[in-house]
């Protein structure tokens, strides 16, 4: 199997579940937001966001630094993922403690401190048991790691409907995520030490001294870029109420869950590639960043224009005519989606080639710009106000990315590249504005085929594209 079949072949089984995932995870979602309300599907989003945000504490980028080193020396599997696997666990401990003392301080009360601590703990256990699916992904068995998200992401939907079926509330919803954070952990270990690792559990304090200190520009990174997917919901939380979280998140949940889909299938596969070839063949990386770029482009441009003309169609099809409120932030955060989808994968370069200082600055700074703006736009304008800073903050860090990759890297034609699915986009968003009453999914299709005809027309794929194509379709 050649490299591009490799990365083809990685990227479609993480493809395929991610999709299966976002799917049922997005089926579920609507219907727990249609049963709780704007004011308990807020509530629900808020404790999740605040206690995801804090739980970066509990892993401080160790399994970025576990999957750039062992996908490059796979020899060092067992000694990196059982010393990361006994660092987390005093970082875990320590993590609790500090959501018990938030919740203490900032008094909390009710069903809200409970559903805080299920979550916190069910967050917990995910990273710990990110310890050893993130070694699956260093050793490019992409297989293993979609049947843990499925397995996990099964129990949650599954337990979830008949919870609501039977009519009980959030707080039962929160001890159906504790029980699948239990699961998580016990399959990522049963899942390691029968296909990878052997269980070896000695205490290395200098190299988990080591690990921590190397990790620290991912974990700063992670807690950075938590703040783009959760400071906004965490802030609406605080400062308007859950009405106006439940309505932001019902706009914005549908163009991420879009966006994560294609960003975790992509770097998943792509980072070990990456490392390894900074490693053999360095001068490669830069051309093979640029045309990645290119194909994110090519998918996240028409799918931003195609969901801005068509927020309304969108909106009420998924709420069945609740949460009209959300429309307006649904058409802002659309342009969320190519940003973010290039970013992931200069960012993942930037990883790769060991300049995770400069990622974590861009990301850093990128960071206090949204919460910025959020403290400024969300008193003037709520929910609109937050979806406006979280595309702003994203260009931000963007333009630093490619700031960094210019200066260092020299790669001065990767703007070049999005020019022409811009076009295509713009004139298909114009096509189905003006046969947006028609059926949605003939209007999609319609869409779809003259945006990828306009691209065709203006000579977007070149011999190296084809070339590439060949190499998918060669024999091993």
């Amino acid at each position: 199997m050649n490299p591009v079949q490799r990365i083809i072949k990685n990227m479609g089984v993480t493809g395929v579940s991610q999709v299966f995932l976002s799917i049922i995870g997005f089926i579920f979602m609507i219907y727990l937001a249609r049963i709780l309300g704007e004011a308990g599907f807020g509530q629900y989003s808020f404790v999740l966001s605040f206690t995801s945000l804090l739980v970066i504490f509990s892993d401080l980028g160790v399994c970025q630094l576990l999957v750039r080193e062992v996908a490059r020396d796979k020899k060092l599997s067992e000694n990196y993922t059982n010393n990361a696997f006994l660092l987390k666990i005093p970082l875990s401990i320590l993590t609790f403690l500090g959501i018990v003392l938030i919740v203490y301080f900032l008094d909390f009360r009710g069903e809200l401190v409970s559903l805080l601590y299920l979550f916190g703990v069910y967050n917990i256990l995910q990273t710990l048991s990110l310890t050893y699916i993130s070694l699956f992904n260093a050793w490019e068995k992409m297989e293993f790691v979609s049947l843990f998200l499925i397995a996990e992401k099964m129990i949650i939907v599954c337990l979830g409907f008949l919870i609501l079926f039977l009519g009980y509330g959030l707080l039962e919803i929160g001890y159906i995520y504790l029980l699948a954070g239990i699961f998580d952990l016990l399959f990522a270990m049963l899942l390691t030490f029968k296909k990878l690792i052997k269980p070896r559990f000695n205490i290395n304090l200098d190299f988990q001294k080591d690990l921590l200190i190397r990790s620290l520009p991912f974990g700063l990174n992670s807690l950075f870029d938590g703040f783009f997917f959760k400071i906004d919901t965490v802030l609406l939380g605080f400062l308007v109420g859950d009405v106006a979280v439940g309505i932001y998140n019902a706009s914005y949940n549908p163009l991420l869950i879009s966006s994560m889909i294609l960003a975790t299938m992509v770097s998943s596969a792509l980072y070990p590639v990456m490392s390894r070839q900074f490693n053999d063949s360095n001068q490669i990386l830069g051309s093979f960043v640029i045309r990645s770029s290119k194909y994110l482009a090519i998918i996240g441009f028409p799918i931003a224009f195609g969901c801005f003309v068509l927020a309304d169609k969108f909106i009420l099809l998924f709420y069945a005519g609740n949460y009209v409120e959300s429309i307006l932030p649904f058409q802002i955060l659309a342009f969320f989606i190519p940003l973010r989808l290039i970013s992931t994968i200069i960012g993942t370069f930037l990883s790769s080639v060991n300049r995770q200082g400069l990622r974590t600055f861009s990301v850093c700074l990128s960071a206090f710009f949204n919460v910025f703006l959020n403290l400024l736009l969300i008193p003037l304008f709520s929910f609109v106000g937050a979806s406006i800073a979280t595309v702003l903050s994203e260009m931000l860090l963007y333009f630093l990315f490619i700031f960094f990759i210019i200066r260092y890297y020299n790669l001065i034609n990767i703007n070049k590249v999005y020019l022409k699915p811009i076009i295509g986009s713009v004139v298909m968003a114009g096509f189905i504005y003006f046969i947006r009453d028609f059926n949605l999914l003939l209007v999609i299709l319609a869409g779809l085929i003259l945006y990828f005809s306009l691209l065709i027309v203006l000579k977007t794929f070149n011999e190296e594209d084809i070339n590439l194509f060949k190499k998918l379709f060669e024999s091993k």
